[in-house]
């Protein structure tokens, strides 16, 4: 049985192990101390990553406070998407983020990566985007909810990808793509907001093996980058993982 933890709230993924007892698991979920509903995870779906939760047990709630790492975020269920299980990644990229960089994060959802990378202090400034008008305006709210904890300025917009070369300047050295399905249909975009003095885009994508994820990337770098090391970051699916590529873009290219 696999679940996580979204605040008060047990969310059990729904698959073919489950099948039939459905309602004998959400039981014993709702008998973990401090959880007060069980939700089935169906899918995530369409282009907003909308998880699509079906009520099992315990109250029915439409929105909770999920805490990561100190950090306070106002998730409305079955709208947006949220994994616990990324708090690590995210914790890894904040890490690897130095002092005085600029950060993009092109698919932002909640803000789990940019505002811990907002929190660490390191940046100048973080800019977050998401297509979803609901992951965009729970982000909003974190902001305020956390702005005693931010330490650098947080931009947010709600804009097609595709429309930020438009808008923003290159001067980001640190671009984090977190969108597995189709992120390297967005590539491109991030080449043109690239920093002139250099820039890694953390490019996330569904592969069976780090070599398969190496040769999905590979032909979209030359000339302009290349492969600077390969992470394994999550179970996806049998025999699927989500890895992390780390695009090394040279400056004055």
């Amino acid at each position: 049985m696999s679940y996580v933890l979204v605040g008060p709230v047990a969310v059990v993924s729904l698959d073919e192990r489950l099948e039939g007892r459905e309602t004998d698991v959400a039981a014993a979920l709702l008998r973990i101390p401090g959880v007060r509903a069980v939700y089935g995870k169906v899918a995530t779906e369409g282009v907003y990553r909308a998880q699509h939760l079906i009520h099992l047990a315990g109250e029915k709630l439409e929105e909770v406070i999920y805490v990561e790492h100190g950090l306070r975020y106002l998730v409305p269920l079955g709208r947006v998407y949220v994994n616990p299980r990324l708090a690590t990644e995210h914790a890894r990229i904040a890490a690897l983020i130095r002092r005085g960089e600029n950060v993009l994060d092109m698919f932002s959802g909640i803000g789990g990566f940019s505002l811990l990378a907002a929190a660490t202090g390191k940046p100048r400034l973080v800019v977050a985007n998401d297509a979803n008008p609901d992951a965009y305006r729970s982000l909003v709210r974190a902001a305020a909810v956390n702005r005693g904890r931010l330490r650098c300025p947080v931009i947010a917009f709600n804009l097609d990808a595709r429309l930020l070369p438009g808008i923003l300047r290159p001067i980001f050295t640190r671009i984090i793509m977190n969108l597995p399905h189709s992120s390297l249909d967005f590539i491109d975009m991030a080449y043109k907001l690239c920093s002139s003095t250099g820039c890694v885009i953390h490019v996330y994508l569904v592969a069976r093996s780090p070599r398969e994820a190496a040769e999905a990337v590979h032909p979209r770098l030359l000339p302009r980058a290349s492969i600077a090391s390969i992470t394994r970051v999550l179970d996806y699916a049998p025999g699927k993982y989500i890895y992390r590529i780390d695009v090394a873009v040279p400056g004055s290219r």
